[in-house]
């Protein structure tokens, strides 16, 4: 016996629908969504021979559809429709339930001289996340991945500026056109992500402070990473040079940076203007600065308060992390550096 209903929800791009078959196959509950009505054949083919024991190629868009698309960022969403199409490939051709541990432990060792340690991790998260779906859809009794460990991750410091590189730095960047002046120092000043940068509209900048309630993230405007809004206080330097490239604009514009009243690319800032501009700071300092992205200056800031004393709640809100732990857990070596500090201080109690 089998039914069929239609879903309707809203979403930021508008309605979207999707009709949901539910049937009965031996004592066990399935679902198919499509996304256009089917037809009495198409409904006869997927009870009668697909849903039984499925492929994973035709099992994972029901999870993408049915529960991703109601419970992830749409960032997420196309990350592991990306997975879907190109990564699980190798797994395409096996029935959901016939899957077997050795199945993608096998999938995961040959990815190892493939992709790097922390996208194999991702990729087995998502293996898991949509096999515990079927789990709770009656499809297989349990969840012949949940045992699977992640590979261990070696643990990098962050990539800073030094005293001497952010000093360079700042001398290099006052020789550029003052819109660039404006926005390296804002990521400098705020420890800003890039893609919150690009976001930026003048209506969220105050006298002395930025109000920072969205990014520019794969060409088009999102919440913040943590969908959460911040207000952060701007130093003074910061506060002159917008004042200054505001003041220099022939025309009104919405957004503090844009090309032709559109936002900027990331990689456009990213490989075009920042590239250049450490290219110059290592032929003044005669060093090499591999690795340093804009990403940097927010490590390079948040490093530098850290290190002076500011409290880590402060500087977690300031950089819009989900709570102190994250912050910790990135800027951890920093903190440690101060362990000579305290104990000076205890010396010191008679």
């Amino acid at each position: 016996m089998a039914s069929l209903r239609k879903r309707t929800w809203e979403t930021k791009n508008g309605i979207t629908t999707r009709w949901e078959l539910s049937y009965v196959v031996d004592g066990v509950q399935y679902k198919k969504t499509f996304k256009k009505k089917p037809t009495p054949q198409e409904m006869a083919e997927v009870t009668q021979t697909v849903t039984q024991n499925p492929f994973l190629k035709e099992f994972i868009p029901d999870y993408l559809d049915n529960h991703c698309k109601l419970h992830c960022k749409e960032s997420t969403l196309e990350t592991y429709e990306n997975y879907y199409k190109i990564a699980l490939v190798p797994l395409y051709r096996i029935r959901i339930k016939n899957l077997k541990r050795r199945d993608v432990e096998k999938f995961i060792i040959d990815l190892k001289d493939k992709k790097a340690p922390k996208t194999i991790n991702n990729l087995l998260v998502f293996i898991k996340a949509f096999l515990n779906y079927a789990v709770e859809n009656k499809i297989i009794p349990e969840n012949p991945a949940a045992k699977i460990k992640q590979i261990p991750l070696k643990k990098d410091r962050v990539k800073t500026l030094t005293e001497r590189q952010a000093q360079c730095f700042l001398k290099k960047l006052k020789e550029r056109p003052l819109w660039i002046q404006a926005f390296f120092s804002v990521l400098y000043y705020t420890g800003m992500r890039i893609s919150e940068g690009l976001a930026l509209e003048w209506k969220d900048i105050e006298y002395d402070k930025i109000n920072i309630n969205k990014q520019f993230y794969r060409q088009r405007v999102s919440p913040t990473k943590n969908y959460e809004t911040r207000i952060i206080e701007m130093p003074l330097p910061l506060q002159k040079i917008l004042k200054e490239y505001k003041a220099s604009l022939k025309e009104s514009q919405e957004l503090v940076f844009c090309s032709n009243g559109k936002h900027i690319s990331v990689n456009n800032m990213r490989e075009r203007h920042f590239k250049n501009l450490i290219e110059d700071v290592e032929d003044e300092l005669n060093e090499d600065m591999f690795g340093i992205t804009p990403h940097c200056l927010r490590h390079t800031h948040a490093t530098y308060l850290l290190s002076n004393g500011i409290p880590l709640i402060y500087v977690s809100n300031r950089l819009g992390h989900k709570d102190c732990k994250t912050t910790l857990n990135i800027y951890n070596h920093v903190m440690q550096s101060d362990s000579s500090k305290a104990l000076n201080l205890l010396n010191k109690i008679s």
